[in-house]
């Protein structure tokens, strides 16, 4: 287990003030600071989501906001927070591939109903 110094408890906590986290933050900070990350995530309070590459303030945020029982997940896995975003990514992009595959079962499900439509629709005009 790492350890740390009391200067560098401090340090971290400062930069926790200063960036200007708020409540609901809480419960993971210190889920993550008992996995040894004492340093608040990378970004500001302003980050958006959306941009090219998002901070780690800003996917983890909207993880809070959104997905927080992955997110409990993913620190109790981890010891970064860079490892706790690739975890969340991870399982984003194997939702949205779930979602695709799941797109495309439904369109083959109409697209084989309106075949099967279309041959009764011959059958009852023969």
């Amino acid at each position: 287990m790492r350890t740390f110094s009391r200067a560098n408890w401090q340090e971290a906590q400062a930069l926790w003030r200063e960036g200007e986290f708020s409540d609901e933050w809480k419960p993971y900070r210190h889920e993550a600071a008992m996995r040894g990350m004492l340093y608040p995530p990378t970004g500001t309070k302003y980050d958006g989501w959306d941009e090219d590459e998002p901070s780690q303030r800003a996917v983890l945020i909207r993880a809070i906001r959104e997905t927080p029982q992955a997110l409990h997940l993913a620190i109790a896995r981890s010891h970064t927070w860079s490892q706790v975003i690739a975890i969340l990514l991870g399982q984003r992009d194997a939702a949205a591939e779930d979602s695709r595959f799941v797109d495309r079962v439904e369109v083959g499900h109409i697209e084989s109903a309106a075949t099967l439509k279309s041959i009764l629709d011959r059958i009852g005009q023969s």
